[in-house]
């Protein structure tokens, strides 16, 4: 377990997936991140590659070939090795090997750094295709963090976009396919307060219009997450369970009508011969006191 520390922050990280185990604020002891009982769910914070979310009968396609995809990719379930570690920030790597290339066939290697810049932790993960040919992918952060917040039991809890916005959901089906309708925000005026039957259906997805900036909070305490380059919003819980996981993706679980082929997901990335592509994700955690 890698441990990282400042005046502000503590966090741990597994090799295991290169998965954020724990988030603690210096000044008051608090655990933000979900610890992973496996009653509920055992993930903490998966990172989801090459995929997000379910694939149908558990397989995709790439060029015409069939290969079997778990759910949310196989990132979050591979050795991770450290390959650069510092006073403030560590980074580790998963390069393409023969267990990878049995289910994505290409050349590639997926970094990640956790870095703490005062009272930031800022998660930056790059994407490089290392293979002769185009790669297909998606990529998302799976964060899961208490419910209720630090401190905040029996408070009300919401959630706010940075704006006013009211962006439509989607749900997913019973074998984890989009569903084509989408249904009427359940934001309003960019606020919703969070209930357990929120998510008696699944989770919450937002394919556009949720922005990139969003405040979790009760009125002593807040997260802050800010994401880049991930644009579809996704909020979910096992209902009675005590987190709550805030999720920035690029991508979302295929429609029915897009089959197998990976390339034609919703917000599939298709990255160049040796090109990279990056994306990020900042939190702050914060409890006041009246």
């Amino acid at each position: 377990m890698a441990v990282l520390e400042n005046a502000h922050l503590g966090i741990e990280v597994a090799e295991a997936g290169a998965e954020l185990r724990s988030v603690k604020t210096k000044a008051d002891g608090a655990e933000w991140l979900w610890q992973g009982d496996p009653a509920w769910w055992a993930g903490r914070s998966p990172l989801l590659f090459p995929v997000i979310g379910q694939s149908p009968n558990g397989k995709v396609t790439i060029a015409d070939a069939s290969y079997d995809m778990p759910p949310h990719g196989f990132a979050r379930t591979s050795a991770f090795r450290i390959v650069e570690a510092g006073d403030d920030a560590i980074t580790f790597a998963l390069k393409s090997n023969d267990a990878t290339q049995a289910v994505y066939p290409f050349d590639f290697e997926l970094s990640v750094t956790y870095r703490l810049e005062a009272d930031c932790l800022c998660c930056t993960v790059t994407i490089e295709n290392r293979d002769e040919r185009e790669m297909p992918f998606q990529f998302g952060f799976h964060p899961g963090f208490a419910w209720p917040l630090p401190g905040a039991q029996g408070q009300p809890h919401s959630i706010e976009l940075d704006g006013t916005a009211e962006p439509r959901m989607l749900r997913l089906d019973a074998a984890g396919l989009m569903l084509e309708q989408p249904l009427p925000s359940p934001f309003r005026a960019g606020r919703l307060e969070i209930s357990a039957s929120h998510f008696e259906r699944g989770a919450m997805i937002f394919a556009d219009g949720a922005g990139t900036r969003f405040t979790y909070s009760a009125p002593t305490a807040e997260i802050e997450l800010s994401a880049t380059n991930l644009p579809v919003f996704s909020v979910w819980q096992k209902p009675g369970a005590p987190f709550l996981c805030l999720e920035p993706w690029h991508g979302m679980p295929p429609f029915p009508i897009h089959g197998a082929a990976l390339i034609n997901r919703s917000g599939c990335k298709i990255l160049r011969p040796h090109a990279r592509a990056q994306f990020s994700m900042d939190l702050r955690f914060k409890i006041t006191r009246s």
